[in-house]
């Protein structure tokens, strides 16, 4: 099992709603692919602004497919866009 925390920090200005709008797909969308054993959106409550996907896979081969999808690869990038410094990924197995 694989689980990964990516964090990041949205650009000042950038709402909730903002990042709702994209990351809301993508975890519906993530929840559905092969080998996903849990996909959250937490936002922070001692650090505005500062959201954390947790993410658990079955194993590395099913994480790479994810990361290769339709959705990841469209999404991911636009998110990117509101965030200071884009997402920071620790990734740990089990």
């Amino acid at each position: 099992m694989i689980r990964l925390n990516a964090f990041f920090k949205v650009k000042a200005g950038v709402t909730t709603a903002q990042v709702k709008a994209l990351t809301d797909e993508l975890v519906e969308s993530s929840r559905k692919d092969e080998g996903n054993k849990g996909y959250d959106l937490f936002e922070s409550t001692t650090q505005p602004g500062v959201y954390m996907f947790c993410e658990s896979w079955e194993n590395a081969e099913l994480l790479k497919r994810h990361a290769a999808s339709e959705h990841f690869t469209r999404i991911v990038p636009e998110l990117e866009k509101l965030t200071d410094g884009g997402l920071s990924i620790e990734q740990f197995k089990r």
